[in-house]
C-alpha cells in the first residue's frame, strides 16, 4: 500500500481491533490501529491462556488512545503510568500489542522497514533456533525423530523440554530418562548442532544442580529457567554452580524486573518477550541494559507470525542479540496471517525490506480461524510437538 505522508501534521489513531486467532493449541492475540490516514499497523499480545482477559483490557484502552497521535513511547508511557494499578502479565502484554501496532503503523508512515526506526540494523541475519515440538514422557526416539526434521528443515539449532513430569525434585529415575533422551538426541544431530535445554521454571536449587551436572556432558547451549521464573536469588546459586549457561526471563514483564535479574548476576542470557514487557521500546532497553553487563539476549518468541516480524526487527538492531526463537513450519503457526514468510537459509532468518513490520498482513486470514477456548497441559503426556496436532475443526 502506497499512502500518501501528510506533512505538518500529526497521524492519528482512528481505530483499535483485536483478533483472537485460533492456533490448534492456543489462540493469538493480534491488535490492528487504523490511523485516520488509512495506515494499519499490527501487533500482538499471545499468552497461551487468558486471551479473552487481553482483549478485554486492550478494549479498555481504546476509548483513552483513539484521536491520540500515533506515538508508541507515549502510549506505552500513558498506559503504564497513569493508572493506579500497573504491571502484571495480563496488562503488559495488552500494553505490548498496542504498542507493537503503533511502531509499525509510523514506519509504515515514514515508509521505512520498522528496525531503520530502531537505529537501524548491526547485523545483516539472525541465528534461530527451532522450538514448539516436544514435552511430555515421550519415547527416545519421539524425540530424535523431531530433532532429524529440524535439522532436514535447515536449523542449526533446535531448543526442548526433556524433563516430563518430573519436578520440582528430580528423582535419578528420572533424570537418567531425561539424559538418555538428550544424549541420543546429540548423537542423531551430531556436534555442528546446537541443543537448547528448558526445564520451565519446575525445579528446585538441588535439582537443577544436578540437571546442569548433567547436561555439560552433551554440550548443550543452554539450561533455560532451571527454577522458578521469580526466585533470582535461586537462580544465582543454580548459576555459581554450573558451569553451563544459564538462561532465563521470558515470564518477567516489567522494566524493573529485568534491571533486577541484570545486576544479579543470575544468568547468561537473557530472554524477553516482546509480547509481554511493553513492546519494542522496552525490548530495545531490555538489550542495552545487558549489553552493559556483557550479557547476550536471546528474545523468547513461542508466538505468532506478527510477533515474529517484530522480534526480528528489534533483534536486527542488538549488538548483544545471540539467538531468535522461531517456530516450526505447521498448521499452528499459521503462516498465511502474512502474505509472505520469512527466509530461513542455513539456520538464519533475513531482514525485511518493506516498510514497517516488513511483511504484509494477510487480512483475510485474520477471521479464518475463530476463537475456541484452549488449556494446554504442557506437561501432560497429551502435550505433542505440534507437527504431530491435527488442526481438527472445531466441534459442532
Amino acid at each position: 500500500m502506497n499512502l500518501l505522508v501528510r506533512q505538518g501534521e500529526d497521524m492519528k489513531i482512528a481505530d483499535i481491533k483485536v483478533y483472537k486467532i485460533y492456533a490448534v493449541w492456543r489462540n493469538f492475540v493480534v491488535v490492528e490501529v487504523t490511523t485516520d490516514n488509512g495506515i494499519k499497523g499490527y501487533g500482538e499480545g499471545t499468552m497461551g491462556d487468558f486471551e479473552s482477559t487481553v482483549e478485554a483490557a486492550i478494549l479498555d484502552f481504546k476509548p483513552h488512545l483513539l484521536s491520540k497521535e500515533v506515538n508508541p513511547n507515549w502510549a506505552y508511557n500513558f498506559l503504564t503510568k497513569n493508572f493506579f494499578w500497573r504491571g502484571g502479565p495480563i496488562l503488559m502484554t495488552a500494553v505490548s500489542a498496542v504498542e507493537q501496532a503503533l511502531w509499525d503503523a509510523k514506519a509504515k508512515e515514514l515508509q521505512v522497514p520498522l528496525y531503520q526506526m530502531l537505529g537501524g540494523e548491526v547485523s545483516n541475519r539472525i541465528k534461530v533456533y527451532a522450538n514448539g515440538f516436544i514435552s511430555g514422557d515421550r519415547e527416545v526416539d519421539e524425540f530424535v525423530k523431531a530433532f532429524k526434521k529440524v535439522k532436514e528443515l535447515g536449523f542449526k539449532a533446535a531448543k526442548f523440554d526433556p524433563f516430563g513430569g518430573s519436578g520440582p525434585t528430580i528423582t535419578d529415575e528420572e533424570l537418567k530418562r531425561a539424559e538418555d533422551r538428550v544424549s541420543a538426541v546429540r548423537d542423531a544431530v551430531g556436534d555442528n548442532f546446537d541443543i537448547l535445554v528448558d526445564a520451565h521454571g519446575r525445579f528446585n536449587i538441588a535439582s537443577s544442580i544436578r540437571v546442569a551436572e548433567m547436561l555439560r556432558k552433551y554440550n548443550v547451549f543452554w539450561l533455560e529457567e532451571p527454577v522458578p521464573e521469580e526466585d533470582i536469588d535461586s537462580l544465582k546459586v543454580v548459576r555459581s554452580k554450573s558451569i553451563i549457561t544459564i538462561a532465563t526471563g521470558e515470564r518477567l514483564v516489567t522494566l524493573n524486573r529485568f534491571v533486577e535479574l541484570i545486576n544479579s548476576g543470575a544468568a547468561d542470557v537473557i530472554q524477553p518477550d516482546v509480547c509481554h514487557v511493553g513492546g519494542l521500546g522496552t525490548l530495545s532497553k531490555i538489550a542495552s541494559l545487558a549489553s552493559a553487563k556483557y550479557l547476550s539476549v536471546a528474545p523468547h518468541n513461542p508466538n505468532g507470525p506478527i510477533a515474529t516480524a517484530h522480534t526480528l526487527n528489534a533483534m536486527l538492531t542488538m549488538p548483544n542479540g545471540l539467538i531468535m526463537e522461531f517456530w516450526l513450519d505447521a498448521p499452528s503457526v499459521r503462516k498465511d496471517l502474512l502474505t509472505e514468510y520469512f527466509e530461513l537459509r542455513n539456520g538464519y532468518i533475513y531482514p525485511p525490506k518493506k516498510p514497517g513490520i516488513g511483511f504484509d498482513v494477510n487480512e483475510d486470514a485474520l477471521n479464518k480461524y475463530p476463537y475456541r477456548k484452549l488449556h494446554l497441559e504442557y506437561f501432560s503426556k497429551d502435550y505433542r510437538y505440534f507437527g504431530d496436532i491435527k488442526d481438527e475443526p472445531p466441534e459442532k
